[in-house]
């Protein structure tokens, strides 16, 4: 009996901390990605729960150009991604990982050392 009361505890505990604290979902994300580098950008991605999405985007970006951006993702705003570049010999280098609030995001600025969002 004593695991029933500790299990209806937890499961009351966690109804009201999300009743009490409500945590944003996105979903239908749009916003434009701007590369204010001199690199050509090839790949947007997206992280959850230690996983990697797919490249985002089916083109690429060079420098000084903006694209729109779409997809849907239907989970919390702040979200981990990553861009990639296109290297000399045609290879993809990896950029840092960068939690934005997508929710607010409505251009992501990539200037070759780091991404920024207003």
């Amino acid at each position: 009996m004593k695991f029933i009361a500790t299990k209806s505890i937890a499961a009351l505990a966690a109804a009201a901390l999300s009743i009490s604290a409500p945590v944003a979902f996105a979903a239908g994300m749009k916003f434009d990605i701007k590369n204010d580098s001199g690199y050509i950008i090839d790949g947007f991605y997206t992280g959850e729960g230690g996983e990697w999405s797919a490249n985002w985007m089916n083109f690429k970006l060079s420098a000084n150009e903006t694209a729109n951006m779409e997809f849907n993702y239907d989970g919390p705003c702040d979200i981990e991604f990553y861009v990639t570049w296109e290297a000399e010999d045609g290879s993809s280098i990896k950029g840092d990982e960068t939690t934005i609030n997508i929710c607010e995001a409505s251009t992501i600025y990539f200037d070759g050392k780091e991404a920024t969002y207003d």
